[in-house]
């Protein structure tokens, strides 16, 4: 796994690749974004809007949001974080040092949750199902480990609406596919609403957000737009002279101040109905 790759492709089976650095890079700079801090201080603001006792923090990766998760949930709140990764779990194991005595780290398969039903008073997942060939299934077991009238909150990207300013509007299409096709679920932001309802939950707020980048430097790290182009040459999908072009074009673009890409992410939260309530 390259440094490169790891946003689109590295997450999907981290301890195989053996390469935590990149992953650990890459979390740590959408960390860094605005766009993806205000979306993940608003998860924690409706999380700590229930008032809970026990949350789950589902896909935690290094542990960085588990410890700002910490500082906005009430005292005696206690978090567990649960990742299939063994080498990611081991960083958030340093990085949650400081809060050891109300966080927990579980090694586990999302699609299959080691916990028992109705544990959670809340659950949230970022940018998670993107990666997930059946997000559904993710989504029904954190439902099932979650109370009734539990809150379920999550953040995930519409790669349909990824765009790139470019003169070739074919070629910028080309890019468009490619980079949704990198995910294994690329346009889960839009149908995490859809699936909440199917999956019982009520009371379901879904609220799109726009990023737009002006800087290609940093739209270069969140989108990987080299290996994105030497990865469409080797697929077919461009032939070398036209990723030339188009990154020449980037360039100048940069340069003259009229570069500009980005897309569209999802904040959509739902309500576990109470025992007893008509659905």
């Amino acid at each position: 796994m390259s440094e490169r790759q790891s946003l689109a492709t590295g997450f999907r089976n981290v301890d195989s690749f053996g390469d935590t650095d990149a992953c650990h890079r890459c979390l740590d700079l959408i960390t860094g974004i605005p766009f993806f801090r205000d979306a993940k201080e608003e998860s924690f603001r409706i999380l700590a809007d229930t008032n809970p006792s026990l949350v789950l923090d589902a896909g935690c990766g290094v542990g960085t949001d588990l410890v700002s998760l910490a500082s906005h949930l009430p005292a005696g709140c206690n978090i567990v974080g649960i990742d299939a990764s063994e080498s990611l779990l081991a960083r958030a194991a340093e990085r949650t040092k400081g809060i050891q005595e109300q966080c927990s780290l579980v090694r586990g398969d999302l699609a299959a949750i080691p916990c028992r039903a109705e544990v959670f008073d809340a659950c949230r997942i970022d940018r998670v199902l993107q990666h997930l060939c059946q997000p559904e299934t993710v989504i029904r077991e954190l439902i099932r480990v979650m109370q009734p009238g539990g809150v379920l909150v999550a953040f995930d990207n519409d790669w349909d609406t990824f765009s790139i300013n470019l003169y070739d509007q074919d070629i910028a299409a080309r890019i468009r596919r490619a980079w949704h096709d990198s995910f294994a679920s690329g346009r889960v932001g839009r149908d995490i609403s859809g699936i909440f309802e199917a999956c019982g939950l009520t009371g379901i707020h879904a609220e799109p957000r726009a990023l737009e980048l002006r800087d290609l430097t940093t739209a270069q790290q969140v989108f990987d737009l080299r290996d994105l182009l030497e990865r469409m040459v080797r697929d077919g999908a461009l032939v070398p002279p036209e990723a030339a072009a188009v990154w020449e074009e980037l360039l100048r673009r940069s340069r003259k101040g009229t570069f500009t890409s980005g897309y569209t992410g999802y904040l959509v939260w739902g309500m576990k109905p109470a025992q007893g309530s008509d659905q």
